[in-house]
């Protein structure tokens, strides 16, 4: 037990300085001890980083939770690099600012308030830590005549009686000492100790206190959260009072250590130790830059030190470079460092072990992240020196202008930079510090920028996106494309959405919320293999239709084919999660006669916590009225459910076979699943997949089906979470604080562990998935992987195809080793491949590489000893092609010539005149070379579309140019200069295709 009157005589460590503030609490006036919450606020969508110690208990001062105890301890680890709170741009400069700190503190959750608060943190200054009171001063709330609310004299009191000198307590306003944790919400005075590091300057030092005086500081802050603040501007009385504290670590320690700067403490000296034994550098000696004296060395020594800090911590939480543009400009500055003033590209890595052994012993997890961390920053570092070597001339130039873009990975977008000139252009136009939703779409259709792109552009420029205004515009642009601007029926169409959605808007803030908990009641019938999911009874709360909020509506020859329809409870999913909605009926039960009439649901919406069921009309033949208040039944189409339910839980299986398999930095970028298929993106640092990989997922997740493991399902809160390691998270995602879904299935053979937060429908043993594939792999961009894959149903259609495509190619081959071999056999090999690469066919993805190998092998072989000749290769293809494609259909043709591989050269032109009636564009690999043509005839030609703009398109992704024949005109008739292919090629081939079809569809027709 440690006692008040004890006097430490000795220089603590920041490690013992560290433990005595938890000790204190915790063993001598029982505080619980909570550790430090991730630095990634995983609950909070209002900051980037946790910035103070308070962040992982705002929702208990909001009344939203329960607190985890009365009376809480710990050391928080905060980031302060954007925002209100952003010390980037200064730290190194002087002695006390950094990126990431340390925030001691203390809390009473509706415990103990000021007197006991006071008297806590004065018995510990005096005693444990063995500062003398002399050197303290104490601030209190001197009043708000605008709030109401009188000086806290009660604080003024509380110190009087403690021992303090009337001349060393202070009032303050608002600025310093009223605490808010935003425009609205819970509020309070506060109180704050500040030390004073030179005593012996005099008697009138109490009027430099609040003066930012480098030599007399703020120590401890001590908020006596006891008001509210209304949307009026008034503050009204909470009904519990809180006491949130919060001690600057670093700054402690300075004081403790006797130093006069945080960066002259042992934890930043093993640091400076470290980078100047490995890179040879003078001395690090503590200089400041002053008008007189540079101190380039040390303010080096000081940020890179401070960005180690910062980086080892938000790499170990989870926090991701690729997802977060701050942590990526912090890094790359640690990196500029090292190459400029150090000489050594390497050191950001070799700080790691040093920044973990400062700070290890309060996070031990640090230790267990060590080897993650530095694959991510060794290939954060790959990707920087590739950036800059790759960067165009253009962009050369452009960074000389702007230096603070190489922070951000945008060079590689082709659009970029003359995209980031027009935009300083318009920047001073913005209102709100909004990018606006028009010149978003203009970055997209004028730039060929991604949502990513201008996300990480306004990221950059400390701005914000208006993304609800650009899909708006995104959509607009799509229903044009899709009719000429002759024919109003699309704007109309456009129009008449608009009005409904505003009317469901209205509608849903005035009703109560739809109870929507039944959706996860349902069960497995394991002997006839399918969901049982009850049937509901509901009442209709409100109805929008024909655009406009009514209170009945007559079904029958009705205008509007949509009826919206919000109901007081549901057992419909609505999307979330990446999971698609439900799909049922809902059972009318007439009033008048009794006559029942179901109405199908095609979509169920969320909107302000209300459920809206999207009910189709258009086939209803009875005389009905539906009116608000009538109770209906609403059924769930359980085949949809079971197949999205075992898409779902196959997502959690296959993220966590990757985790396992690969042992590396990996993460979830996104996911979707419908009852096709589901998506899963990954980030996967330092590795290629080989097909023997996906050989090895697909045994792991089939052996975990047939091991019949149960799926557990438990509610959590978000301070559960907080306390365990090994829950998987989506980086950037915000979570409720209440009400989590932990979904838990636990496999011992093959040994499989998935524990994921998660909303969606899972089923209730993984036996009910029975069947499962991967049908494709796409490598995204340097890290990133893309799977579709399929399970239940989906995935047994699929190994059935496979079966039958298996078969056939083998009668095939037979044919081939028998010399039975003819010209439709080369034809059908021809038309099996190409739909195993262009078709949308699902198949298992290892099937179809092993089967477009063997194909190919065989099509080579052909080629030696077949009569076919080169026109009749191209030609068989490219008719067999215009005969599938219509061209009331397909308007223009976007195509890969198959065949093109087995040859040793194509003539794109005898392609191209095959197709005079639309635009075409055909490209081709022989001898590892591609090369595309495309003809746009005459009347298709705009200022929008022609053939250089459309080639161009494609060209960028291989990065080649475009021109014209000689003699003709390039708007007609372009061609793509032949390069050579990269391992890639099948990933380029379909993100030009893909950018190619995108770009003719929105151009085309306008």
């Amino acid at each position: 037990m440690y006692s008040s009157a004890k006097k430490l005589q000795r220089v603590l460590t920041s490690q013992e300085i560290r433990k005595t503030f938890i000790d204190y609490f915790k063993i001598n006036h029982d505080h619980k001890f909570v550790r430090s919450s991730p630095v990634v606020p995983f609950c909070d969508p209002t900051v980037a980083f946790v910035n103070a110690g308070m962040n992982q208990f705002k929702s208990v001062f909001l009344g939203k939770a329960q607190p985890p105890y009365p009376r809480v301890t710990n050391s928080q680890k905060c980031v302060r690099v954007g925002g209100k709170h952003n010390d980037l741009s200064i730290v190194g400069q002087d002695s006390y600012h950094h990126t990431f700190f340390e925030m001691l503190g203390n809390w009473s959750f509706g415990d103990y308030f000021k007197r006991e608060a006071c008297e806590l943190a004065f018995e510990l200054l005096r005693g444990p830590y063995n500062i003398d009171p002399s050197r303290l001063y104490v601030t209190y709330f001197a009043g708000d005549k605008v709030l109401g609310l009188p000086a806290d004299l009660e604080c003024y009191e509380i110190w009087r009686s403690l021992g303090f000198p009337v001349e060393r307590i202070l009032p303050f306003g608002c600025k310093e000492n009223f605490w808010e944790m935003g425009a609205t919400g819970p509020c309070g005075p506060c109180t704050e100790i500040h030390i004073d590091h030179c005593p012996t300057r005099g008697h009138e030092r109490a009027k430099l206190v609040n003066t930012d005086r480098p030599d007399l500081t703020e120590l401890w802050n001590l908020v006596f959260i006891q008001y509210n603040r209304n949307e009026n501007g008034s503050v009204t009385q909470l009904p519990a009072q809180h006491v949130d504290t919060g001690m600057g670590f670093e700054r402690l320690t300075a004081i403790l250590q006797n130093k006069s700067s945080n960066y002259d403490t042992d934890l930043f000296m093993p640091i400076f130790n470290a980078i100047q034994k490995i890179t040879h550098a003078p001395l690090y000696s503590s200089k400041f830059p002053t008008p007189l004296e540079d101190a380039t060395l040390d303010t080096g020594y000081r940020i890179l030190a401070d960005h180690s800090r910062m980086i080892t911590v938000c790499l170990g939480d989870g926090m991701l470079p690729d997802q977060n543009q701050k942590l990526r400009r912090v890094l790359r500055k640690a990196f500029t460092i090292s190459e400029t003033i150090f000489k050594n590209e390497m050191l950001v890595s070799q700080l790691i072990p040093i920044v973990i052994d400062t700070i290890g012993m309060a996070y031990p997890d640090l230790y267990n992240k060590q080897s993650s961390i530095l694959e991510l920053i060794a290939h954060e570092r790959e990707v920087f020196k590739a950036l800059r070597e790759s960067s165009s001339r253009a962009f050369a130039e452009v960074l000389m202008e702007y230096p603070n873009l190489e922070e951000v990975d945008l060079m590689e977008c082709p659009g970029f930079v003359s995209a980031y000139r027009d935009f300083k252009i318009h920047k001073e136009t913005f209102n709100n510090n909004i990018i606006p939703a028009k010149f978003l779409f203009k970055l997209t259709d004028t730039y060929g920028l991604t949502e990513e792109n201008f996300k990480k552009l306004a990221e950059l420029e400390n701005m914000e996106c208006d993304l609800n205004g650009y899909l708006k515009e995104l959509a607009n642009a799509k229903l044009r494309s899709k009719a000429s601007l002759s024919d109003g029926s699309s704007e109309n169409k456009l129009k008449n959405q608009q009005h409904t959605n505003e009317a469901l808007l209205l509608l849903t803030q005035k009703l109560n919320y739809t109870d929507n908990s039944t959706k996860y009641n349902y069960s497995y019938d394991i002997d006839k293999k399918r969901y049982n999911i009850p049937c509901v009874s509901a009442r209709v709360t409100g109805m929008v239709f024909d655009g406009k909020e009514t209170n009945t509506v007559s079904l029958k020859n009705s205008q509007s084919e949509l009826l919206y329809a919000v109901t007081d409870i549901t057992n419909f999913y609505h999307e979330s999660g990446g999971q698609q909605s439900d799909i049922g009926s809902m059972l009318l039960t007439s009033e008048i006669n009794g006559e029942t009439l179901e109405l199908p649901v095609r979509e169920v919406i969320a909107m302000n916590d209300c459920i809206i069921h999207v009910c189709d009309l258009s086939n209803v033949e009875k005389d009905f009225i539906l009116k608000t208040g009538a109770q209906i039944k609403l059924l769930v189409d359980a085949n949809r459910r079971q197949l999205t339910t075992c898409h779902h839980t196959a997502i959690h299986l296959l993220n966590a076979a990757i985790r396992a398999l690969f042992k590396k930095v990996t993460y979830q970028v996104s996911s979707a699943v419908t009852t096709d298929n589901f998506k899963l993106e990954v980030g996967l640092i330092g590795k290629r997949i080989k097909k023997e990989d996906i050989t090895q997922l697909e045994d792991m997740i089939v052996g975990t089906i047939n091991s019949k493991v149960p799926v557990d399902v438990n509610i959590i809160n978000a301070s559960d979470v907080l306390q365990q390691d090994d829950i998987t998270m989506i980086p950037g995602e915000i979570y409720p604080e209440t009400g989590l879904r932990l979904i838990s299935i636990n496999c011992e053979k093959p040994q499989l562990i998935s524990k994921e937060l998660c909303c969606g429908t899972h089923v209730t043993n993984t036996q009910e998935i029975e069947y499962f594939c991967i049908t494709n792999l796409r490598q995204t961009n340097r890290a990133r992987f893309s799977f579709t894959a399929v399970a239940g149903e989906a995935a047994k259609n699929a190994l059935k195809i496979a079966a039958l495509l298996q078969h056939r190619v083998d009668m095939l081959d037979k044919e081939f080793k028998t010399d039975k071999v003819t010209n439709a056999t080369e034809i059908e090999l021809q038309k099996i491949r190409h739909n195993l690469i262009h078709m949308e066919v699902a198949l298992p993805y290892v099937f179809k590489i092993d089967t477009i190998a063997r194909i190919n092998d065989m099509l080579k072989k052909l080629k030696e000893t077949t009569r076919t000749t080169l026109k009749e290769f191209v030609e068989v293809e490219m008719k067999t092609l215009l005969q599938e494609k219509p061209i009331k259909s397909h308007p223009f043709i976007v195509h890969y010539i198959t065949s093109s591989a087995l040859v040793e050269e194509v003539p794109l032109q005898r392609a191209t005149k095959l197709c005079t009636d639309r635009p075409i564009l055909v490209a081709s690999m022989c001898d590892s070379i591609v090369k595309a043509r495309c003809c746009v005839p005459k009347k298709f030609v705009s200022d929008h579309f022609d053939a250089e703009q459309w080639l161009k398109e494609f060209a960028v992704v291989f990065k080649s140019q475009v021109s014209a024949p000689k003699g003709q005109d390039s708007a007609e008739v372009c061609n793509m200069k032949g390069r050579k292919v990269s391992t890639l090629f099948e990933e380029q081939l379909e993100e030009a295709i893909g950018r190619a079809q995108t770009f003719a569809s929105q151009r085309l027709l306008l």
